[in-house]
């Protein structure tokens, strides 16, 4: 073999190492890079789970620590009402109707949460009225309500899941921001719904809030993109809250 040959022999050798070189690098890379995505599906669906069941506790919690309460108190004052005079027998009546009205409210409330039925039965805005109420009677919060006057053409599951975060964004004002009101709006232009919920309380830092798990907001934003729709929430300490979930009017059926 001549010295021309040798060299392109080397040439040639040299090029495929170099190719095999690179092409062990891109696989590496692209192995890595698939590893890391499925660990990140795999903490976003555990952070799904994590949300869904806090969601339950929390309804279980409910239903344990009050309606399971009250039930026991009307128990307790039908068992000394017996053997009363008409009159005292007459007040702790009055007084067991007024427990079970209550508790009627605490069920309702329950069963809303587990399976919103006057979604289907009434409709996004009036269903989002009645929820306005619901945290008024129940939690003192105060909810300015601007919603269409009319019925909307929403497909069933864009309307449960609107329903969901609404109820979910105004569970948080209860709960963290410290103010006595909040503003909900539903608007649909151009076959376009927006849900917007705003509160002027305490605010947070919403990327420590995601990075340290921040539930209520995954829970949002699943049932968001369960539909085709995209939550964004916006915030700050000391400033408030924004949270705007938009879909397609017609959704995912």
């Amino acid at each position: 073999m001549s010295g021309r040959d040798l060299t392109l022999w080397a040439f040639f050798v040299a090029a495929a190492l170099s190719v095999a070189v690179v092409l062990a690098a891109f696989l590496g890379a692209l192995i890595i890079s698939q590893r890391r995505r499925l660990a990140q599906e795999r903490d976003h669906a555990q952070r799904i789970l994590a949300a869904q069941e806090e969601e339950r506790s929390r309804v279980a919690r409910e239903l344990h620590d009050d309606a399971l309460q009250r039930i026991a108190m009307v128990r307790r004052e039908l068992d000394e009402a017996a053997g009363r005079g008409p009159e005292e027998m007459g007040r702790r009546i009055a007084g067991v109707s007024g427990e079970l009205e209550d508790l009627a409210g605490v069920l309702r409330t329950a069963a809303h949460q587990l399976h919103p039925g006057i979604v289907e039965k009434a409709g996004l805005p009036r269903a989002l009225g009645a929820l306005a109420e619901e945290f008024g009677r129940g939690a003192g919060l105060t909810v300015r309500l601007a919603v269409p006057p009319a019925d909307l053409p929403i497909a069933k599951p864009v309307a449960v899941a609107a329903y969901r975060i609404a109820h979910e964004a105004l569970r948080n004002v209860v709960k963290y921001a410290g103010v006595p009101q909040a503003d909900l709006v539903l608007e649909e232009a151009g076959g376009t719904l927006t849900l917007v919920v705003t509160d002027a309380g305490r605010g947070f830092d919403l990327a420590a809030l995601e990075r340290g798990g921040g539930l209520g907001v995954i829970a949002m934003r699943q049932r968001a993109e369960g539909v085709g729709g995209h939550l964004a929430v916006a915030s700050r300490p000391g400033g408030g809250t924004t949270v705007t979930a938009t879909f397609a009017a017609g959704g995912r059926r």
